[in-house]
């Protein structure tokens, strides 16, 4: 079986070496061990391919008969693209073996081994393909007759090392922040392990890098254009199951991500941005069920978005709703001020405002209210403005809309809708055998789901969470109520004389009466209880004697928006859940990389195959990663592999194995900013990248700190294409 590899390559040298370089790259060879899963079987091929190359090398007769094989391959790889014949097992190979320049032959018996040397070098596309290949000559049951425990143990080192391929493309897809691409990958290969119940440790640790991974194909899913309907349902899923796996977003569960709730709170902040209105309802509606104090919240936002967007004021209705669940644990008077507006019930728009503890808001509204008998105009235009800054904004959909008081109430449908909720519903006859009372609006409203939510005692400034759910108090005035107080109170000012009789409410004093020191009247929290009384005849065409005092409403509101200027500069921070989402961003491990989503043209290589700028950053940052790990604590000395090339990665290497021999390390805090990059004009598959780079470095001796530094460092990076790889082939200190 013909594999594409060359004797130089398994020593990891080039034909240039010395006597002594071949030498001492054998020793050094020798030395490494793969995998502790390995077999010794597989360990043993992979010895025989070095001594192999070796003993061909240090002979000089074999050597110069080898080097003009070898120099003949590549001249006909320059001269005419032809590649050697692939022979046995190599045609599903494809691209792969489309750009080796030389090949030797190996025994079937030799192929793990041999894949532990592509893995070695970086070739991970290889050992996939490969290992594939030789998978369908071996049987593939433990219960056959015809199975040895060679061709067992075989199989499993083979399927070991497509896994860990699988794994180490992962990790580079995610380095380079192709986040779906890397799960692609991981999943490949934990497939392959359960599929054939092996290595169990191996699938944890693929399992775990797969869940920290999470995040960020969620963030990279959610940012697909809006018409691509299936990555961001995929999207959305992978976030429901976070979510149930947490137990909520303010929950308590692992989801093995590494996110504590503070983290969390805010990767949920930032999705918001990426998600529509109707797909924020969905989510954040479900998971106020749990109950979920945050989750209710941002719900409210995503109905008040909606509905005033959409002209739907059933959804505001419906937020009005939740908000009355939500407020026996936070302020949310300004949102219930504004949703009342918006519902076309002033009077309970001025009652919530009265409950507010936000001085700063009320301040602004009572400024720009001068003038006017109540707080209406202020109200008006505080509302438009958080409307567009604070709610439009966190909508993908909604962010280049304008948020127009005019347009809403001047929609007919809204109207309409309006008319019929603040008219009176006449009762309707029910049966004998169903003594039941008619419905209201509010009963209606009693029966909704939302409606029993109970919010969870969440303390969201300090970002603690604890389950313990609360009973709701008994709510105030319906809209029905208050239309019957409003129409009592003006008919009580024009007829004071002889008024027409209504019911009679009798309520108890509020406990936001005493919290509220502005407030010197009691409020109405309890139900309000009509005393038995005969009701008055009502009007039989209820909508039509309601309409002209909407209208008027309308009318006001619509003098008092228009007579405001635009200019605003003064910005909405109510004291809220979302103030625990404020905090910033978070980040998760592996190669430490910022949540972040790439633009469009965020690529690291184009089409043509040609380094962008973006790409010149990321390989800097990789070898500043690689060199951290290489000569680290954990003597991580194949991540070099990935962005070296020789001879610079022969010095590297020797010298992290040389610190791993006395068991000293280093560790190491960088920054880099590249000032300049510079394709070769000639040579497509080269570049040089000048960079600005500050390194924090610690040496340990013995477990010790011996010595630091803390430089600032010019540098240039001369970087060569390999395959479809780019690594950094030389490094010049410029000062």
């Amino acid at each position: 079986m013909r594999i594409p590899l060359d004797y130089y390559r398994i020593l990891g040298i080039f034909p240039q070496a010395t006597d002594e370089q071949l030498r001492q790259a054998y020793r050094d060879r020798s030395v490494q061990l793969p995998r502790r899963e390995y077999s010794n079987q597989a360990i043993q091929g992979r010895r025989q391919l070095l001594e192999q190359a070796y003993s061909v090398l240090s002979d000089p007769a074999q050597k110069a008969e080898y080097e003009t094989q070898f120099w003949q391959a590549q001249a006909a790889y320059q001269e005419g693209g032809e590649t050697p014949s692939s022979g046995s097992g190599t045609e599903a190979t494809g691209e792969s073996s489309a750009s080796t320049l030389s090949e030797i032959e190996i025994e079937p018996e030799q192929v793990p081994g041999s894949l532990l040397i592509f893995h070695e070098l970086g070739e991970y596309e290889l050992v996939i393909n490969y290992g594939e290949t030789y998978l369908q000559t071996l049987p593939t049951s433990s219960l056959s007759l015809d199975i040895d425990d060679t061709a067992t143990t075989h199989r499993a080192d083979t399927i070991l090392s497509i896994a860990l391929a699988c794994l180490e493309i992962s990790r580079e897809q995610w380095h380079q922040k192709a986040y779906e691409q890397a799960a692609l990958a991981g999943d490949q290969g934990l497939t392959l392990l359960e599929k054939n119940n092996l290595f169990p440790s191996i699938q944890t640790e693929i399992r775990s890098e797969l869940h920290k991974l999470r995040p960020y194909r969620i963030l990279e899913l959610l940012a697909s254009p809006l018409k691509n309907q299936s990555p961001r349902q995929t999207g959305i899923k992978l976030l429901q199951s976070m979510l149930e796996e947490r137990g909520g977003i303010d929950g308590k569960g692992d989801d093995h991500s590494g996110l504590g709730i503070d983290d969390f709170l805010r990767f949920v902040q930032q999705i918001r941005t990426y998600l529509t209105a109707a797909e924020q309802k969905d989510i954040f509606m479900e998971e106020a069920q749990r109950p979920s104090s945050v989750a209710a919240y941002l719900g409210v936002y995503a109905l008040i978005a909606q509905g005033f967007a959409q002209k739907q004021p059933s959804l505001i209705l419906e937020a009005k709703t939740v908000l009355e669940g939500l407020e026996p644990r936070q302020d949310v008077s300004i949102e219930q001020s504004i949703v009342a507006l918006l519902l076309g019930q002033t009077e309970a728009a001025a009652q919530a405002l009265e409950r507010c503890q936000d001085q700063q808001a009320l301040t602004f509204i009572r400024e720009q209210s001068k003038g006017s008998p109540d707080l209406l105009p202020g109200l008006c235009r505080y509302g438009e403005h958080w409307l567009q800054t604070e709610v439009f904004a966190h909508f993908r959909d909604l962010k280049a809309k304008t948020a127009a008081l005019k347009e809403y109430f001047a929609d007919q449908a809204v109207q309409t809708y309006l008319n019929r909720l603040l008219s009176p519903i006449a009762p309707q006859p029910q049966p004998a055998s169903n003594p039941k009372k008619p419905s209201s609006p509010r009963t209606r409203l009693g029966n909704r789901r939302y409606h029993n939510y109970q919010p969870s005692s969440l303390n969201l400034e300090q970002g603690n969470a604890a389950l313990a759910p609360v009973p709701l108090p008994v709510r105030s005035l319906s809209p029905v109520d208050i239309r019957d107080v409003r129409r009592r109170k003006r008919k009580q000012h024009s007829q004071k004389l002889n008024p027409e009789p209504l019911p009679e409410m009798v309520a108890q004093p509020s406990p936001q009466s005493q919290l509220n020191p502005k407030s010197s009247k009691p409020q109405a929290t309890a139900v309000m209880e009509p005393v038995t009384r005969r009701r008055p005849q009502r009007n039989p065409h209820p909508v039509n004697r309601v309409r002209p005092k909407l209208s008027l409403m309308v009318v006001g509101i619509l003098g008092a928006v228009g007579l405001m200027g635009l200019g605003i500069s003064w910005l909405y921070k109510v004291n809220s859940p979302l103030s625990a989402l404020e905090k910033g961003q978070y980040s998760v491990s592996l190669h430490k990389p910022l949540i972040d989503i790439p633009s469009a043209d965020a690529q690291m290589i184009t089409a043509t195959g040609m380094l962008t700028q973006e790409g010149a950053q990321q390989v800097i940052e990789m070898w500043l990663s690689s060199k951290s790990q290489a000569l680290g604590k954990n003597y991580d000395i194949e991540s070099l592999n990935k962005i070296l090339a020789d001879p610079l990665l022969s010095r590297w290497e020797r010298q992290a194995q040389q610190l791993q021999k006395n068991q000293n390390y280093w560790t190491y805090q960088h920054e880099v900013k590249v000032n300049s990059f510079n394709p070769s004009q000639n040579n497509p598959n080269q570049a040089v990248v000048d960079a600005n780079v500050q390194e924090l470095a610690q040496y340990y001796q013995q477990g010790q700190i011996s010595s630091s530094y803390n430089d600032s460092l010019r540098v240039r990076y001369n970087l060569v294409r390999q395959r479809d790889r780019w690594l950094i082939q030389e490094i010049d200190v410029i000062n």
